[in-house]
């Protein structure tokens, strides 16, 4: 089993970073094989008799998270595990690289240590966030860190001891992909600073991998989006059937006008040619002297 143990690479470069601290360079796993989990159907390996009532070491939680790691991101089962077959594989995967001197632990003592390791740790993530929230001006990530294990200490009453675990899992995907869910359920910093700006309760200590968005609400997600690109069109030609509407109401009101204009003035020059026309025909011959001259200069105006 020790063979098998040193043969891992992405599990020794976890144990054997020994807690040097976090400002190493995280971890890459872009190239590690990670040990793809047994089928249902195939054999796993045998049960071993529990022993309980021991407290766990660094070492069994640097093994808790490197188990997580590994199963939560298998390429082959790491999105559609249930969590009776996630902790399965997981408990497997623990007695699988663990040394000979490491106790054994049941499933459900794996689930009740990591549910601690998340709940301080997300305490811990959230003092953190405060702390990088100030800017402090001058500060090294290191400064921050010891801000924030201040803090924490102050509202907790305790030390953080999971740091160990924290620096495992802080570059992590899939972890930063478990913070960035649990940290909506924080507050402003600006407005809790001196406060607890997360208070975890005991139902949003999560113990399964936090998952991404299943096809189902992917294609909700991207029907509402299609309806309301189909909403807002409808809109738009609803807008520009109206804007054109009323610009034709326009036009034919012009069009209106200037007819009635134009027959007007059609029928006035109709009526002023017959008065032209009956002002001409006058015999002035009847007429005395001052209706003669009266309209004699209308006929030589009009001629």
């Amino acid at each position: 089993m020790d063979t098998r143990f040193d043969d891992d690479p992405f599990f020794t470069t976890l144990l054997q970073s020994g807690g040097g601290g976090c400002n190493s360079a995280p971890t890459q796993h872009g190239n590690v094989v990670v040990q793809a989990t047994p089928n249902d159907g195939e054999q796993r390996h045998p049960s071993k008799k529990v022993q309980r009532g021991a407290s766990f070491t660094v070492e069994e939680d640097n093994l808790l998270v490197s188990a997580w790691l590994n199963i939560s991101i298998d390429a082959i089962r790491g999105t559609d595990q249930k969590s009776s077959q996630l902790w399965e594989r997981i408990t497997s995967f623990y007695h699988e690289y663990k040394k000979s001197n490491i106790a054994n632990r049941s499933e459900g003592s794996l689930m009740n240590r990591w549910s601690t390791i998340q709940k301080w740790t997300n305490k811990f993530c959230a003092f953190l966030a405060q702390v990088e929230s100030l800017h402090p001006s001058g500060a090294t990530e290191q400064d921050k860190i010891e801000k924030a294990k201040m803090l924490y200490k102050e509202m907790v009453g305790s030390n953080f001891t999971m740091e160990h675990c924290w620096c495992l899992l802080r570059h992590q995907p899939k972890w930063q992909q478990h913070i960035s869910t649990v940290g909506k359920k924080i507050r402003s910093p600006e407005k809790v600073f001196g406060e607890v700006a997360m208070d975890i309760a005991e139902d949003d200590v999560e113990i399964l991998a936090e998952r991404p968005p299943g096809k189902k609400a992917e294609k909700e997600k991207e029907r509402k989006r299609k309806s309301m690109e189909g909403n807002n069109g409808e809109i738009k030609i609803a807008i520009a059937k109206m804007t054109e509407d009323r610009a034709t109401s326009m036009q034919e009101r012009r069009n209106s006008v200037l007819k009635a204009e134009i027959e007007k003035s059609l029928v006035f020059d109709l009526k002023k040619r017959k008065f032209e026309a009956k002002m001409m025909l006058l015999d002035l011959s009847g007429m005395n002297a001052m209706q003669q001259q009266y309209f004699g200069s209308i006929q030589l105006k009009i001629f």
